[in-house]
């Protein structure tokens, strides 16, 4: 017994010294493989796929997923108007509110800065066809047809 409080002891101390360091990294714990943004009028939803570190994976086991709300926030922070609706494990879905605007017969969607880097992100376009963006960090600029 003496032995396992040795080794819960050391592992506290470990995680004091490697917390710090962990979370001054960007979006530290989630790393997002792929990113579908599905386009719906002026509002999209964002499904995202990730990955997480060691520490990330140990904390959605022992807290929940919902813990992940704030670090999903953070990277979707340039959007005014998000709701997330659903946190996995290794997944997510998010709503945009309002994020293109409507010309005459086209919505415009402004270029936009995401708070990590997405390794494939997938545009799917009301009309059908999809685009493919590898290694990025911002949603590029874009335009679709009034459906």
């Amino acid at each position: 017994m003496r032995q396992v409080a040795i080794i819960f002891i050391c592992i506290i101390i470990t995680s004091l010294f490697l917390t710090p360091a962990v979370a001054q990294e960007e979006s530290a714990c989630i790393h997002i493989k792929e990113m579908y943004l599905r386009f719906d009028g002026d509002d999209a939803t964002v499904t995202i796929y990730f990955d997480m570190d060691l520490f990330g994976d140990l904390y959605v086991f022992a807290f929940g997923s919902r813990h992940l709300e704030p670090e999903l926030i953070k990277i979707f922070s340039i959007f005014d108007d998000l709701e997330i609706r659903k946190i996995g494990m290794d997944n997510a879905v998010i709503e945009l509110a309002n994020v293109s605007r409507q010309t005459d017969s086209y919505y415009l969607f402004d270029e936009r800065e995401l708070g990590t880097e997405v390794e494939e992100l997938i545009i799917l376009y009301p009309s059908g066809p999809n685009m493919r963006f590898n290694d990025v960090s911002e949603i590029p600029p874009l335009f679709y047809e009034v459906s």
